[in-house]
């Protein structure tokens, strides 16, 4: 199925690897942990590597700084046993952008869905040689069966014609933002291109969102086991605060 993903990306033939990302390789280069070892081993069916973006291969320019490394971007593919891809998705997002020291656009699929992810990573400050990731930026499910005008959209962001290739961070960041963009989509219902600004605006807003989704759940599980009718319905009100805050947030993610 990794070749098919081409249909969305488009990365010019030049660009294009179809190499094996094989398990020897990690068993053989990282001392992984045994629950590493054990999503390696029985949650994974295949990794591949799609396609590579570089100054060789694309003719866009590299960025090194003291902080941040874009000197290749790799469009990376790994399956997963059909319905399962809810289980495994987060694990496999941290495991490949963990120890792949690279730019990554990481696509985890299994029979009927798949998930795109990308992540900031910054230089290890102890080790130039590694990467480590600040956030991780990943889509929900995409359904393999059918498309909507979101999803369509989505794709045409993912064109490698249509990425700001200014030079290779420009071009990660491009993902970056499509990303982010189909995340605020599923959240309004409606996908619109944002510059840069308005993105990281965006992603910021995002995050609450999670936080406060995050406060809920733990005010819900203090409700479930409240005894008092007064605290009871002390907490009723602080969750619905917080929902009327969320759809507060939502709102601004819909405004152009």
């Amino acid at each position: 199925m990794s070749n098919t993903f081409n249909t969305i990306f488009k990365i010019p033939d030049r660009g294009l690897v179809a190499q094996r990302l094989t398990k020897a390789f990690f068993l053989r280069n990282f001392s992984l942990s045994s629950a590493e070892k054990k999503l390696l081993n029985n949650a994974i069916e295949s990794m591949d590597i799609l396609a590579q973006i570089n100054l060789e291969k694309s003719n866009i320019p590299a960025v090194l700084t003291e902080t941040d490394s874009y000197e290749n971007i790799l469009i990376i593919t790994c399956t997963v046993a059909n319905n399962q891809i809810a289980k495994y998705a987060d694990n496999c997002i941290q495991f490949i952008q963990k120890y792949i020291a690279h730019q990554v656009v990481f696509v985890i699929e299994d029979g009927n869905d798949f998930v795109i992810n990308v992540a900031e990573k910054r230089i290890n400050q102890v080790d130039k040689n590694k990467l480590v990731v600040q956030q991780y930026f990943s889509t929900s499910p995409i359904s393999k069966l059918y498309k909507n005008e979101q999803t369509e959209a989505f794709f045409k962001t993912l064109d490698f014609n249509t990425l700001d290739k200014s030079n290779l961070e420009t071009t990660y960041k491009s993902y970056i933002q499509a990303v982010v963009q189909y995340q605020v989509a599923v959240s309004t219902g409606s996908f619109n291109k944002r510059s840069q600004k308005r993105t990281e605006e965006d992603m910021a807003n995002l995050l609450v969102i999670e936080n406060i989704e995050t406060e809920i759940t733990s005010l819900k599980s203090q409700l479930n086991k409240e005894k008092q009718l007064n605290n009871k319905i002390a907490l009723n009100i602080a969750i619905q605060k917080k929902r009327q805050d969320i759809q507060r947030i939502k709102k601004q993610l819909s405004t152009s």
